[in-house]
């Protein structure tokens, strides 16, 4: 089965799930030697350096008899949408084809999810676009039923334009991630913001917003790159998620 598909394959399965707001109070209850798989792009890759790497710093600092261990499962470029846009060299990675060799081989207890930035292939919004993200975030937290893992799920990071600004965006060449849709962070990434926070899944234990806070503070989080947070953006998406855990 390809990825077009498998994108269509579980429509059905999307519809059967509903929408709900999460709990801005609710926070997630740690277990001794729980071992928390971090899927996700190259903002969570960071080259063994982001957000993930810092959390467990502060885990082992914080709660060391707790022995958490997480494992980064981050891949450049990937999306859960199956799409990629036409200046991308090559076919952007697929989540969904590693993702049953990954859960085959690693026992995890717990998944982080962390996409989107890449899911819109940075153009316009369309009914299209957003069905697609949904399947994929959707067919995720499925797949994690059949192994019985919960999900934490991460909203989108922005694409922080004020703070990095691309020069010569233009409409007049394809959209992709060196010329992104101009409006593409209120049009397109607010809105699977809002399908993430918003997803109810007997899985999903917990959805969290990191592209808030990192807009807001998108000066100090960005430097020349619209779409990877500096160690100071790092830093801050270990604490949004930190300051959500109970011990």
């Amino acid at each position: 089965m390809n990825r077009r598909q498998f994108i269509h394959s579980s429509i059905f399965a999307l519809i059967a799930g509903s929408l709900a707001s999460c709990s801005e109070s609710q926070k997630f209850q740690l277990r001794k030697n729980m071992v928390i798989g971090c899927f996700g792009d190259s903002i969570t890759n960071a080259g063994g350096h982001g957000y993930v790497e810092l959390l467990q710093e502060k885990l082992n600092e914080e709660h060391p008899e707790l022995q958490i261990k997480l494992i980064n499962f981050g891949k450049s470029s990937e999306t859960v949408s199956g799409l990629t846009e036409e200046d991308h060299p090559g076919p952007r990675p697929y989540l969904f084809e590693r993702l049953d060799d990954i859960l085959a081989k690693n026992p995890i207890d717990m998944a982080l999810f962390c996409y989107g930035i890449n899911c819109g292939i940075y153009g316009p919004p369309s009914e299209e676009l957003f069905n697609s993200f949904k399947i994929g975030v959707y067919s995720f937290l499925e797949k994690l039923r059949q192994k019985n893992i919960g999900a934490i799920l991460l909203s989108p990071p922005p694409l922080a334009l004020n703070a990095a600004p691309l020069d010569h965006l233009s409409d007049s060449v394809p959209y992709g991630y060196k010329n992104p849709y101009p409006k593409y962070e209120t049009e397109v990434l607010q809105e699977f913001k809002e399908i993430v926070l918003n997803m109810e899944h007997p899985v999903s234990q917990m959805e969290i917003d990191i592209h808030t806070p990192l807009l807001e503070q998108q000066g100090n989080c960005y430097d020349q790159d619209p779409i990877h947070p500096n160690s100071k953006g790092h830093e801050l998406i270990a604490h949004t998620i930190y300051r959500k855990l109970s011990f």
